[in-house]
């Protein structure tokens, strides 16, 4: 078997982190973006950024019948909602003047080749090959056809679709994140690149689009590996050097599963709509899967400092809902009032600074919010068996004024009288006043409620 080791070896054999590298996020606009989807734009965007580079946003929509254009605005607004700034935005289905030149070319080069089979027949050469135990490689029967026969056939109303013809060799490309790989194209058909209806599908279009827009850099998923191969010899047939590819893991859910466009749950709509932070969302990302620690991250600034492609791993990444709510919660802990304030938008009548102040430690999700200010404003239910402890503690408690020291000085003096510690001590008051067993430090918890509102509570019971 032939090979091809060349291929490459002027841009990929010797990786260095240069300046103003060109980097890319391609989405179909066919769904709503999920975290995958988002990991994959948030690396190739550090690498970019890195290097001080352009950061390009190209939405794949050749695809008329899936390509919807309420999902190409949603890309664009979540891409900025995470603060993934693009410096140029292309639609591939205003670039078809470029394919049709680029299909031409290879035409010409005698690479791209007319096919008549039907659906039906593909299926049934597919399971045959099934049946004895062969990959299911197309066979090439159109590639056998005269000029003659394909001209018959055309004038009798069949319409070609296309592939373009690989080479039949070992592809070898350097990796950024995975060394030396190869890809043997013998065990690959032949791709499609034009439909019967006339519409391009995928690779000839990338490729296109890569070479013109000056890609130097590709970071994408593992799955396409075998494209990148297909690839790089469609942009040697074009006469143009590959760009330097990178392929990470996929991302998959907490039970092992991929991500999908059809999962809502995981879209970055419905993690903006449960309150989660863009920069909670884009630490997990940058971290998970590699040898980075998770962390909160403040600024895309930040997680660029520490990124290096080289620390992505090679074993899924395993995403996990549970520690996005954490770093979520690290974040938004550190919010300034001012910057909950602007979040919030005037939406409760008396929020203020020392509220805040309270209740930032115990909130994961800004919806959160909600339930504390319920708390401290209004009536609450508050079951207590020991309604006589909390009828002492009512007694004991400190005349106004107060200060921070007040609740150690509250809680000491219960201490002396009743000889209770821990939670036995403090749980009853806590529940007594919020209703609930866990919140707040209680020293500011009682200087927000004040004397006359603690003293109501611990009464009502």
């Amino acid at each position: 078997m032939d090979e091809i080791g060349d291929i490459q070896s002027l841009t990929n054999l010797e990786i260095k982190v240069t300046k103003n590298l060109i980097t890319r996020f391609a989405p179909s606009p066919s769904g709503l973006l999920h975290v995958g989807n988002v990991r994959t734009a948030l690396l190739n965007y550090l690498v970019s950024k890195k290097s001080e580079g352009e950061f390009i946003l190209r939405i794949d929509d050749t695809d008329k019948e899936r390509s919807k254009e309420e999902f190409v605005k949603q890309i664009e607004e979540d891409l900025i909602w995470l603060g993934l700034n693009f410096n140029q935005l292309y639609r591939q289905s205003e670039r078809i003047r470029l394919y049709d030149k680029a299909f031409n070319k290879l035409i010409d080069k005698g690479l791209i080749y007319p096919c008549f089979e039907t659906p039906e027949d593909l299926d049934k050469k597919r399971k045959r090959l099934i049946a004895r135990r062969r990959p299911p490689v197309y066979d090439r029967a159109s590639l056998k056809l005269s000029s003659e026969e394909i001209d018959e056939k055309i004038k009798s109303g069949i319409k070609p679709y296309w592939r373009f013809k690989l080479s039949n060799k070992k592809i070898k490309f350097k990796d950024l994140i995975r060394g030396e790989i190869t890809v043997d194209t013998a065990a690959q058909s032949d791709p499609v690149i034009k439909r019967v209806d006339g519409d391009y599908l995928y690779n000839l279009p990338s490729v296109v689009d890569d070479i013109d827009m000056k890609i130097s850099h590709i970071i994408r998923g593992e799955d396409h590996i075998t494209n990148s191969a297909i690839q790089i010899e469609i942009f040697n047939a074009l006469d143009s050097q590959p760009p330097i590819f990178g392929h990470n893991s996929l991302l998959v859910r907490e039970n092992g599963k991929p991500f999908s466009k059809r999962n809502a749950a995981s879209s970055i709509v419905q993690l903006k709509e449960d309150s989660f932070d863009p920069n909670a969302i884009n630490s997990l990302n940058v971290s998970i899967g590699s040898s980075i620690d998770i962390e909160a991250f403040t600024s895309l600034k930040e997680m660029s400092e520490k990124f290096n492609i080289k620390s992505l791993g090679k074993a899924p990444a395993r995403y996990s809902l549970d520690q996005l709510s954490k770093l979520n919660s690290q974040i938004i802990s550190d919010y300034s009032f001012s910057k909950i304030s602007e979040l919030l938008d005037n939406k409760f009548s008396n929020f203020s600074e020392e509220f805040w102040d309270c209740i930032k430690q115990n909130i994961s999700h800004l919806s959160e919010i909600d339930e504390w200010y319920n708390i401290i404003n209004a009536n609450i239910e508050a079951k207590i068996d020991d309604v006589e402890y909390l009828n002492l503690s009512e007694e004991l408690l400190p005349k106004e004024p107060w200060d921070e020291s007040t609740w150690d000085n509250w809680i000491a003096l219960l201490k002396d009288k009743t000889s209770k510690s821990g939670k036995e001590l403090f749980l009853p008051i806590r529940i007594a006043l919020t209703g609930k067993s866990h919140g707040p430090e209680l020293n500011k918890l009682i200087l927000l409620l004040g004397y006359n509102e603690v003293k109501r509570r611990l009464l009502r019971n």
